[in-house]
């Protein structure tokens, strides 16, 4: 056996819109991360069809590197893997359903099922034989959320649901690389937007919040209230376009590197004052796109002030700032600007088994929710 593997090891897949990573660490009472990679695509238009190819293939090889760095510990079994698919291929829906009883019942299992299958029946968003992941995330007797209610009476009871399907083909193609790469291993499948709420919830408690999670081709926003999801939309502007919006026909891994330096104030200050008229070009067009979804997001019901942040750590400044200082206060239910906060992977690391070095937030993300689950 591998030096100081005395625990339970997991892997951790993270299929992102433009990349895959895969992590490796030992749970127990010493857990260390054992091997991680993260391959990633060029920032490029690409067809649907080559995208999802393209993201296989970046699975593929992450996971090849990280199954070779394994190999060197001889280690045990890989137990469990944590697959989580992120948007675009993947839409996650809210749903509910409550039952009132003309007396005190014991509440039970099947009954909690039951619903749950009604709750599912009743989307009519997802078709049942796509459905990719459907979980209850909360029961409420008689108004109250209460953690272990079978065997307990109640006139009413309430469950709020979490439903997701999966874009085919990389679900299908998951699920052959992922057996490939781990052929002894329980898969767990979770959406990113699953992910992100319960290790959100776990950092800002059952709060009323906006996620607004910017991958490498869309930003999804998440409104939750009370810790629970309630609705979900996506905007196809992710990383890739907005790096090439700024980078004005240069090559754009430069500019992402250098508006890293600016905001580390690193730059000289030409580079800086360009920088800034192509932000300042950006952000118009940027506020008006988004704009559109968050009124949308908001036509029933205004959505709350507290903004919680993922993003790549090269933009997250900048949009951090560009969140609260634009004019977003007609979509707010307190009429004033978003307070923005950033999920950090310094701050994701208090939940996952990862040094503190670590600067990857899918990863962290997936390796702190399956810490959370096994021990729960």
């Amino acid at each position: 056996m591998g030096k100081g593997l005395g625990g339970n090891v997991i892997a951790v897949v993270d299929i992102a819109s433009a990349s895959a990573g895969v992590a490796i660490f030992q749970t127990g009472d010493s857990p260390r991360l054992i091997a991680f990679a993260r391959e990633s695509l060029s920032l490029e238009e690409r067809s649907d069809d080559a995208l999802s190819t393209g993201v296989i293939q970046m699975l593929a090889s992450a996971g090849e590197k990280v199954v070779a760095q394994y190999a060197l510990e001889k280690g045990p079994r890989i137990s469990s893997c944590y697959c989580i698919i992120g948007a675009p291929w993947t839409h996650t829906f809210a749903g509910r359903s409550t039952t009132e009883f003309k007396i005190d019942a014991t509440i039970t299992e099947a009954m909690i099922n039951d619903m749950a299958k009604q709750s599912l029946a009743d989307q009519k968003d997802i078709k049942p034989s796509e459905v990719f992941e459907a979980s209850v995330v909360r029961v409420l007797l008689n108004g109250y959320t209460t953690d272990k209610p079978a065997g307990k009476r109640a006139e009413s009871i309430r469950i709020c649901t979490l439903m997701s399907d999966c874009d085919l083909r990389i679900k299908d193609a998951a699920k052959e690389t992922v057996a490939k790469l781990f052929p002894s291993a329980e898969v767990l499948w979770r959406s990113s937007a699953r992910a992100a709420l319960s290790v959100t919830k776990r950092l800002r408690n059952d709060g009323d919040y906006l996620i607004a999670e910017i991958g490498a081709e869309a930003t999804d926003f998440i409104i939750v209230r009370k810790g629970i999801l309630v609705e979900r939309a996506l905007v196809p502007q992710g990383f890739r376009q907005l790096s090439t919006s700024l980078a004005k026909g240069k090559p754009v891994e430069e500019t992402i590197a250098l508006l890293d330096m600016y905001e580390k104030q690193q730059v000289e200050s030409e580079v800086s004052s360009e920088l800034e008229q192509s932000i300042a070009k950006l952000e118009p067009g940027l506020a008006h796109l988004f704009g559109e979804t968050l009124g949308k997001l908001s036509a029933l019901r205004k959505l709350p002030e507290d903004m919680v942040l993922l993003a790549p750590p090269q933009l997250a400044t900048w949009l951090s700032r560009f969140f609260a200082r634009i004019d977003f206060t007609q979509f707010t239910s307190t009429a004033r600007p978003f307070s923005v906060s950033i999920l950090s992977a310094g701050e994701l690391l208090l939940s996952a088994p990862l040094p503190s070095t670590f600067a990857d937030p899918g990863l962290a993300i997936g390796s702190a929710l399956a810490a959370m689950e096994l021990d729960s």
